[in-house]
């Protein structure tokens, strides 16, 4: 196989799940994304689903041993205190958030499969790795979204808040209500009307996004858009299409199709060639209906601080125990 192959394979797996012909499975997309990256170099059983049915029966004797059975959201709650406490079951190191990689650009610094191996991650790969771990406990979250970031919503059944909703930081360890989340990142009211930020996203959705993932991993693997990303974002849109992130992989790939086209064919302009500028007027007015948040330099430094005092606050919480 050649590592385009790797590509063509997990896209096809991705499709049939999200049009019935496989198990919809949140684990099987987020490693498959990460397989096609490494080229196959990542084994399904020993490297993903070994660990995360290890933690999983850590995590259900922890759920039991607290009898957090007599609220409505014990598994929630056990989930995020493995995650951030220290046990037996983690080795006595908790997830915190990666420092060293915060400025690397490297794609592989927010794999799941990471995370998983060094108990460090980030704004992707910790709630994703927590809403793999949900779905395996039948633990009813979501994934939500923020400009470049993504977070955990459940509903709060047990009335710990004001809000119908948690909504669980991973990367602070907190419980932000929702006026704060919109401030923080700037969100207007208009891209939470359409559903773009601050949305529980369904299981069929969150696959529907990691489709897009794939044509982002795509990207920075071979430094092009071209068919492929365009298939991708095109298929994850069908079923996801309050993603910007998405509508913005199709609009590079189509423009880059124009490109690749017109050079081949001596700078004509044709039928097709019309076809495809007709597919990215509707790429822009659609990207302009999701009101994305650009993240500004002010934003990122804020949610880098944010993550230090709470890995600090969680440090010291922990050594006074």
């Amino acid at each position: 196989m050649t590592a385009e192959d790797y590509y063509v394979s997990a896209f096809n797996e991705m499709s049939d799940m999200l049009a019935g012909r496989e198990t919809l499975s949140i684990k099987r997309a987020v490693y498959l994304a990460e397989w096609a990256f490494y080229e196959g170099k990542l084994d399904y059983k020993t490297d993903f689903c070994d660990e995360i049915d290890r933690i999983n029966t850590f995590i259900l004797d922890l759920y039991k041993e607290n009898k957090l059975h007599t609220y409505k959201t014990g598994m929630q709650m056990a989930i995020s205190s493995y995650i951030v406490s220290p046990y037996s079951g983690n080795g006595y190191t908790p997830y915190t958030y990666d420092f060293v990689s915060m400025d690397n650009e490297s794609w592989e610094r927010q794999f799941v499969s990471k995370t998983l191996k060094t108990h460090k991650g980030q704004c992707r790969s910790l709630p994703w790795m927590y809403k793999i771990l949900a779905n395996e406990l039948n633990a009813n979250v979501s994934l939500a979204h923020a400009p470049r970031h993504c977070y955990i919503m459940y509903k709060d059944e047990d009335k710990f808040t004001p809000e119908e909703w948690i909504n669980l930081e991973l990367t602070t360890n907190q419980m932000n209500p929702s006026w704060w989340i919109k401030q923080d990142f700037e969100i207007c009211d208009s891209a939470v009307i359409v559903g773009t930020y601050m949305t529980p996203l369904t299981d069929t959705e969150t696959v529907a996004c990691q489709m897009a993932e794939l044509a982002f991993g795509y990207k920075e693997k071979f430094h092009r858009y071209d068919k492929f990303t365009y298939y991708c974002a095109s298929r994850s849109l069908e079923l996801y299409p309050m993603n910007p992130n998405a509508w913005i992989i199709r609009g590079k790939s189509i423009e880059r199709m124009i490109h690749d086209y017109i050079k081949r064919n001596g700078n004509s302009v044709d039928d097709y060639v019309a076809s495809l500028i007709h597919l990215m007027d509707e790429t822009k007015r659609s990207f302009y209906k999701t009101y994305m948040t650009e993240e500004t330099e002010v934003i990122r430094e804020r949610r880098k601080q944010q993550a230090v005092e709470a890995q600090k606050y969680i440090r010291e919480k922990t050594l006074s125990k």
